[in-house]
């Protein structure tokens, strides 16, 4: 081969130096660069999977979050319609007392007017009686001493007859 002009000492020397470059290189460089991509790889998928938890505890968190919006809502719902309920009730009640309360102060107004009517119809029965006797005693004199009685009856019975 040394005709081809190929020196084999020198080619062996060059291969183990090759060999040895390139293990001293797999050594040095390769792996350590090789093990920092891999690191560099893992981490990244970690922060992957990490970013997806959070992303599904965030959708997670934004139904419960809504449920809970929804659920506040109809509570609120639910306690306005009560409220509401509660103060047509007492609406309704306080209208029947203000009826009631009315109904009794009429009850009592007729009541005392009556009262009234019947104490002036009595008063002046009292004072036509007593007028119909002064007016009889004067007009008859001492004549009708005997029948006065009699005429204080009859008269006092006319006058109820006309009431």
């Amino acid at each position: 081969m040394e005709q081809l002009g190929i020196n084999w000492g020198l080619l062996i020397a060059q291969l183990v130096n090759v060999a040895l470059t390139i293990w001293i290189l797999t050594i040095f460089l390769y792996r350590p660069i090789l093990n920092m991509l891999n690191e560099r790889t893992r981490r990244i998928q970690e922060g992957l999977r990490d970013a997806e938890q959070v992303k599904e505890q965030l959708a997670s968190a934004k139904q419960d979050y809504d449920a809970e919006l929804a659920r506040g809502r109809q509570e609120a719902a639910n306690i306005i319609a009560q409220a509401q309920e509660r103060a047509k009730a007492q609406e309704q009640e306080l209208i029947a007392q203000a009826r009631q309360e009315a109904d009794r102060i009429r009850q009592e107004a007729r009541d005392q007017s009556l009262q009234e009517r019947d104490q002036l119809l009595r008063d002046i029965k009292d004072q036509m009686a007593d007028l119909v006797t002064t007016t009889a005693a004067r007009v008859l004199g001492e004549e009708l001493k005997a029948n006065h009685d009699k005429l204080i009856t009859e008269s006092l019975a006319e006058l109820g007859r006309r009431n």
